[in-house]
């Protein structure tokens, strides 16, 4: 079985009922973990075969940074690359589109993170390379390394077209590599795809939310931070 989360953004306890109950489970977090400290994964993994992709929290601090990418669970990070996982070919876009770098669909002001750095001031480099807002930006390059595989389901942090705040690079994308169901992240509020005449499916899947690989929800999550 495998299992789609949307973002927790440092909780995960509303997974546990679920892993616990259920055997031989993939689990995919479809980014914004916003760690702290690795120690959530590894909890997690004690239950689940865990696989993520980063969305843009988790490059706003150098903590939420280091716990995904200073330890070995980058190599769970299933951005740009497509991964065999319980027999399906799942395929990983981590990350935001970011004005600064590449706004779809206008056009792109860098190609990829060295052509970012040959321009910005050295004041902005970061541990050698972008800063750290944008490691968690979307460049065209990312796109080129992935379009030329197939996978079965392509998981994003940003939404596809219909999706009112979505982008249409992401369904150019999917078509390409010819998925049959896109989950994505970012956006909190489970927005309904039902009306969508894309030859795939799409979910959206929401903030502390969970679906099954056949798009149902198992659990849907309520935001209410600010309350």
């Amino acid at each position: 079985m495998i299992l789609f989360a949307g973002d927790p953004h440092g909780s995960f306890d509303h997974l546990y009922p679920f892993l616990k109950t259920q055997q031989d489970v993939a689990l995919v977090i479809l980014g914004d973990l916003q760690l702290t400290t690795p120690e959530p994964l590894e909890k997690l993994a004690q239950l689940a075969d865990l696989w993520f992709i980063h969305g843009n929290h988790d490059s706003k601090t150098v903590e939420a940074f280091e716990a995904l990418w200073g330890t070995e669970w980058k190599q769970r990070n299933l951005h740009g690359r497509v991964q065999n996982i319980q027999g399906k070919r799942i395929a990983g876009l981590g990350g935001v589109f970011r004005g600064q770098i590449w706004m779809p669909p206008n056009k792109p002001m860098f190609f990829d993170p060295i052509h970012y750095c040959q321009y910005c001031s050295q004041e902005r480099i970061w541990r050698g390379g972008v800063p750290l807002r944008h490691r968690t930006s979307i460049f065209p390059s990312d796109i080129e390394v992935l379009e030329t595989q197939q996978a079965d389901i392509l998981i994003c942090h940003e939404a596809p077209k219909p999706h009112p705040s979505g982008f249409a690079v992401i369904n150019q994308l999917a078509e390409k590599m010819g998925v049959q169901q896109i989950y994505h992240g970012h956006h909190h509020e489970n927005f309904d795809y039902a009306d969508s005449k894309q030859p795939y499916q799409i979910i959206n899947v929401g903030f502390r939310s969970l679906c099954d690989e056949a798009g149902r929800y198992l659990y849907v999550g309520v935001d209410d931070r600010g309350v």
